[in-house]
């Protein structure tokens, strides 16, 4: 969890909003696990409320259907920015920016691997929504 608290709010910026122990029958039973206990952080990164959990010990595999490649995705406003500030931080590793479908993006990997797209839309968008919607 440190590390990953380390890399959340030292490299993206999120604002600790909770921290607290977690334990007890629900857990237990949401985990599948007796005596299961664990920590979850929550934060805002821009205007997006992110949760960060730390379980202990459970399965490498979730049961149940895979639905492929996931990550997320936040907006920033200057991506060239964005990527100078991420060489900034040692052992971070992420993608030089790129262009697919008029959309600036990179990608950069939390310490557990997990992809997270940075992108920069065109024209001074706020949303992707747009981009598509208004077309």
């Amino acid at each position: 969890m440190e590390s990953s608290l380390a890399f959340y709010t030292g490299v993206l910026g999120m604002d600790i909003v909770f921290d607290v122990e977690l334990a007890g029958a629900g857990l237990e039973e949401v985990t599948g696990t007796a005596g299961a206990a664990g920590r979850m952080v929550g934060g805002l990164i821009g205007a997006s409320m992110v949760e960060l959990l730390a379980l202990g010990d459970v399965p490498a595999v979730v049961e149940g259907p895979h639905l492929g490649y996931t990550n997320m995705s936040f907006r920033v406003g200057d991506l060239d920015a964005a990527h100078e500030a991420l060489g900034r931080h040692a052992g971070v590793r992420f993608t030089p920016p790129t262009d697919i479908g008029g959309v600036r993006m990179l990608f950069v990997h939390d310490p557990d691997g997990t992809p997270i797209e940075l992108i920069e839309l065109p024209g001074g968008l706020t949303s992707t929504v747009q981009m598509w919607r208004d077309a």
